[in-house]
């Protein structure tokens, strides 16, 4: 097949999120056999190289007032400004985000639209704002307008109405980390996500009682931007990283207390496809297909200190969920299965 993805975020593994899944499914297809063209339209390539088959072409839109009036009337229509037209006029017309929907409808053809997560769902979790409402409406105009629709978890496929749910992907290390015995819990994430910062908020105000019931206990915070947070009293800050597997490779557990935002946690299968073990709330797993004790997840955030307590002071049983947590993501969430499992949807129509 011939596929021509228009996607607001670099494709590159150590890209965004949306990025380094995008760059995975890309290089699995192909391989096998499938032929792609590009067009990414957002910031971001001044630091990270643009893949062959990608062209990068940023659009800036309109400021202030008239951004307001434009907005009004195509809401976030930025990707379509470039004009983009696919060379080939029998590929399919991907739009990877819902951002990216107004330079496909552009382009014309057959199309398919990725919906990695549910504004609404999002919104009722962190609250309504000007710009959560123009990013609500630029969604349900890609929904209702796309020719083909995927989800990347059941919640936001019943939000969204979409009748397919595909697995999500990252690039997948050959080897898994080797796991350490001392009690580290990491935290990594984009700090610029007011969900991350909820989430390390959490952490640091139940991690007096960790320490406490785990001698030596240390909390090692990692990723972009700058977390409201300072090293000593357990905590050390790693800061920004090369890749995201240096950031892993310091914890011996992954310590994510998820808000209730929706689709899948991809810094959550990051450490799963690693091997590093990971204490979770029930939204950190979501979309993700592992064995129920190959995740420690906490029924409420009242209970998660005492879940995170008990994986920390138990080597073995970390062990135990990184190895059956790493089969499971490589059976099910390994680059080379979503993107057969997207193909698979398309051959279905």
């Amino acid at each position: 097949m011939r596929f021509a993805i228009a996607t607001h975020h670099v494709p590159h593994p150590q890209g965004s999120a949306a990025g380094r899944q995008l760059w995975a499914l890309a290089d699995a297809l192909l391989a096998d056999g499938h032929e792609l063209e590009g067009y990414c339209w957002g910031p971001g390539s001044a630091t990270l190289d643009v893949p062959d088959w990608c062209r990068w072409s940023p659009q800036r839109g309109p400021q202030g007032r008239l951004a307001w009036l434009q907005t009004a009337l195509k809401p976030r229509s930025g990707s379509a400004r470039g004009g983009w037209r696919p060379v080939h006029d029998d590929a399919l017309r991907w739009a990877d985000d819902w951002a990216s929907w107004p330079a496909v409808q552009q382009a014309g053809g057959r199309s398919l639209l990725t919906v990695h997560y549910d504004v609404g769902l999002d919104a009722r979790e962190l609250g309504w704002s000007p710009g959560r409402v123009q990013d609500w409406r630029a969604q349900r105009r890609a929904t209702r307008r796309a020719g083909t629709m995927i989800a990347l978890s059941d919640r936001v496929a019943a939000a969204v109405g979409a009748t397919t749910v595909v697995p999500a992907t990252l690039p997948m290390p050959a080897d898994p980390l080797p796991l350490r015995d001392e009690p580290i819990a990491l935290m990594f994430a984009d700090w610029s996500w007011a969900p991350n910062q909820a989430a390390l908020h959490q952490l640091l105000t139940m991690w007096p009682t960790v320490r406490a019931r785990v001698p030596g206990a240390e909390l090692v915070v990692a990723g972009r931007g700058s977390p409201d947070v300072a090293s000593g009293a357990g905590v050390r800050v790693l800061g920004t990283v090369a890749a995201t597997v240096d950031a892993m490779s310091e914890g011996a557990v992954l310590a994510f207390p998820a808000p209730s935002t929706s689709g899948p946690k991809m810094k959550v299968l990051d450490a799963l496809g690693a091997g590093l073990p990971v204490v979770t709330t029930a939204p950190g797993v979501e979309g993700l297909n592992v064995p129920a004790d190959a995740v420690a997840v906490a029924a409420d955030s009242a209970s998660y200190v005492d879940v995170l307590i008990a994986v920390l002071n138990d080597p073995a049983r970390r062990a135990d969920m990184a190895d059956k947590a790493r089969g499971a993501v490589l059976a099910h969430h390994a680059p080379a299965v979503a993107a057969r499992a997207r193909v698979a949807a398309l051959v279905s129509r």
